[in-house]
């Protein structure tokens, strides 16, 4: 589904673009989408006949995906069945079952892509039909590229590396993919996660914008290993898709490099349940993430630090993938920002990273290839690192949710470069936690903490304003003296104004700490002159004095406790500092989450025939 970037010959001539192309008719055409009878002759029409271009033909699956246009002139991707041959062993009755058993399994890919399609991250699906007799699937032509090609580009170093930032910044949009496939039934796992099955759109902004707004349109392709979820109790009994395991186990592929142990062995008790779960897309996305921070997959051979490839024999080399996952854990990722590398010129190629650095450096006076500053970006790196090293368990119990570890990714982000001068003065970091349900706790008491006081706010306002409206005063300021009926607008403004001031204040703050003392500075600015014009006034009424005094000091501590509430609950427990041994010594943090994680291992990116059941 990857769009050839390059004009056709026939395009840069000037040429007729249908010439060349092949006219596929899709017959039997089922639109994925509910139409009105009024609409689906023109959806049949758009669909029904399609010509393609074979140049563009890629495997995927079962299936060989071709780029196509229909008679508007729309690209389409179509999708279509590879047949198996025929063994001359075979008879008649055993390769039509086998032929029966690929078009139920493609059938199945097409129902599960059916039912995400509408959410945003993943190709729309216009239909199913058969072209030439075979079946064929009709989908949306995803404009851009895969990260397996687009991981050099993007490369800051000759190793093939990601900024640590940037990688962040894509697993965390990847991670996001992986909650959305949540929203729909039970959910979804795709079971097939790899750099060469997620693509970075172009279509609506091209890549150089995105790297710059730090934020991916990223898309998941190939749904031919994907599956829905079961309720508990269907995957518990013997019933739920028992069946579509046994018959299609054998057509269903894993990438070696990310797949999970599980999906790369059949001699595992309860293997079946193993399998539907999305704890297999945690394991492979973050495997993922881990060739991006480090340019290798995390079980492929690694340089060490002499610069002689490592020990261990890669996983295509090996007789079992599957003991080789599970009997050691992978080598802790290496980073850009390792020992020995170029500084200088990789901040050039970060210049998110150069930014958040040159700051801090320059009021410490630290060079910009130093390696104070380089163990403190390597230390700052170690927090990512970590959040995939928890992901590549060989047990699943053990791996996280998909919304925790997006929740952590997008803690390190948001705190990248804050932590950065943290680890420069050698303050403790701003942590990212992998815990998304006590954030949502968090954040739903900091939301109900907020809705009580605002309630009780407004209530003390309006109550005291209505009191005091009307109430006979005299106001005198040194030779200003005014008396008369207190008007409720501005009894209500009197009241109201410190605590707008102070919300709006720690509001536009940049972050949780500064907005409460920001905001707290704002009130009290505000309460002062109005405490100060309530002490040169004098009521008819003493009642009235005391009620709008009362009113003051309520809507003070009320406002107060607003903003400590948020930044009390938005507040994490600082990590672990850099002390002076770590930053004498370059990626002391990662070293100790090293052995927190354990060590080394190699593997292969190639694809390989595994059983994929259910």
């Amino acid at each position: 589904m990857m769009t050839d970037l390059a004009p056709t010959a026939a395009q840069s001539l000037g040429c007729d673009p249908m010439v060349g192309l092949r006219l596929a008719r899709v017959d039997g055409f089922e639109p994925a989408v509910a139409l009105g009878q009024d609409e689906l002759p023109a959806y049949m029409r758009r669909f029904s006949m399609l010509f393609a271009d074979d140049t563009t033909m890629r495997r995927g699956g079962i299936g060989r995906v071709t780029r196509a246009v229909n008679a508007q002139g729309e690209a389409v991707a179509l999708k279509q069945l590879i047949l198996p041959t025929r063994d001359e062993f075979d008879d008649d009755a055993a390769h039509e079952a086998l032929v029966a058993k690929f078009k139920a399994a493609f059938r199945e890919e097409y129902e599960c892509h059916r039912a995400l399609s509408g959410l945003k991250g993943f190709p729309r699906l216009y239909g199913w039909g058969e072209v030439d007799g075979v079946p064929a699937i009709v989908m949306e032509w995803v404009e851009g590229e895969t990260l397996a090609r687009l991981r050099s580009r993007l490369a800051v170093d000759d190793a093939g590396r990601l900024s640590p930032l940037v990688a962040a910044r894509l697993g965390r949009d990847l991670f996001d993919l992986l909650c959305r496939m949540n929203l729909v039934g039970e959910g979804f796992v795709h079971r097939d996660i790899s750099p060469a099955n997620i693509m970075v759109r172009t279509a609506r902004l091209p890549l150089d914008q995105q790297l710059a707004e730090g934020s991916f349109d990223l898309c998941l392709i190939d749904f031919g290993s994907s599956l829905a979820l079961e309720p508990a109790s269907a995957v518990a009994g013997a019933g739920g898709k028992a069946s579509f395991t046994e018959r299609y186990a054998t057509l269903r592929r894993a990438t070696v490099a990310y797949a999970p142990p599980e999906m790369l062995t059949d001699d595992i008790v309860d293997l079946r349940v193993l399998r539907i779960s999305p704890a297999i897309d945690v394991y492979a996305a973050a495997s993922t993430v881990y060739e991006l921070i480090a340019g290798v997959a995390p079980y492929e051979a690694t340089p060490s630090a002499s610069g002689t490839s490592g020990s261990r024999k890669k996983t295509r080399d090996i007789a079992s993938p599957y003991r080789l996952k599970m009997d050691a854990p992978p080598d802790y990722p290496v980073g850009a920002h390792a020992p020995g590398c170029d500084l200088t010129q990789l901040l050039r190629r970060e210049p998110d990273v150069a930014l958040a650095a040159a700051e801090q450096a320059q009021q410490l006076g630290l060079e910009p290839d130093s390696e104070e500053l380089r163990d403190a970006l390597a230390f700052v790196d170690a927090q990512l690192f970590d959040v995939v090293m928890a992901c590549l368990s060989s047990h699943q119990k053990d791996r996280p949710e998909p919304a925790a570890v997006e929740a952590a990714f997008s803690a390190f982000c948001d705190h990248y470069a804050q932590n950065v001068g943290r680890s420069l003065r050698g303050e403790p970091l701003t942590p990212c936690p992998m815990d998304a349900s006590g954030r949502a706790v968090r954040r739903a008491a900091m939301i109900g903490a907020t809705v009580v006081c605002g309630v009780v706010w407004t209530a003390v306002v309006v109550s005291a304003a209505l009191l005091a409206t009307g109430a006979r005063m005299t106001l005198s300021l040194g030779p200003l003296v005014w008396s008369g009926p207190l008007p409720g607008i501005i009894a209500a403004l009197a009241l109201a104004l410190p605590g707008v001031a102070g919300v709006v204040a720690g509001a536009l703050a940049r972050d949780r700490r500064s907005g409460f003392l920001q905001g707290v500075l704002a009130l009290s600015a505000c309460e002062v002159p109005v405490l100060v014009a309530a002490a040169c006034t004098v009521f008819s009424q003493r009642a009235v004095m005391s009620g709008l005094v009362a009113a003051l000091i309520a809507t003070y501590a009320l406002t107060w406790f607003l903003l400590a509430t948020g930044f009390a609950f938005e507040l994490p427990a600082l990590a672990p500092r850099r002390t002076k041994a770590q930053m004498a010594t370059p990626l002391a943090g990662g070293a100790a989450a090293a052995r927190a994680f354990g060590g080394p291992v190699d593997a292969s990116s190639d694809s390989i025939s595994t059983t994929k059941e259910d």
